[in-house]
């Protein structure tokens, strides 16, 4: 079972499959309306992006650590104020083992994922990650 898990952890990031399209916003989005996007979607997170270019990232944790219990005007605020800024990004060629690494390194839940030319293709969140390796583990064929 080591060798395997060893395996599916050199596979690229994009074996995942499809995962969600990612949610993105301008930089002088609301705060109310980003909140209430990450609501309606049902998603964790929302990219800030400038065109095409990733500026920074806005995820339920920012709202909790940095929003919540403060006196901000949610209706004027803007996510660039609020917003985790230069957020790691990875290709989709990046190993499913060195994209959890880089999440646990730098703690958080959500990864960008760049085309070669830096532009936004999607998010995936550790839950994804942690559904696809269950789901590999735990398939008739694999509970031997």
């Amino acid at each position: 079972m080591k060798h395997q898990l060893k395996e599916l952890l050199e596979r690229s990031i994009s074996d995942l499959g499809e995962a969600k399209r990612a949610l993105h916003c301008e930089p002088e989005l609301s705060l109310s309306n980003a909140i209430s996007t990450l609501k309606t979607a049902n998603v964790g997170s929302l990219v800030v992006a400038e065109g095409t270019r990733v500026v920074g990232i806005f995820t339920e944790r920012d709202v909790l650590l940095k929003c919540a219990l403060q006196d901000i005007p949610l209706g004027s605020a803007k996510v660039s104020d609020y917003m985790t800024r230069n957020p790691v990004c990875v290709q989709r060629f990046e190993s499913i083992g060195n994209v959890l690494m880089k999440m646990k390194e730098g703690k958080f839940r959500h990864i960008i994922i760049i085309d070669s030319y830096g532009n936004l293709e999607k998010v995936v969140s550790q839950r994804e990650i942690l559904e696809y390796l269950l789901n590999v583990f735990l398939t008739p064929d694999n509970s031997k």
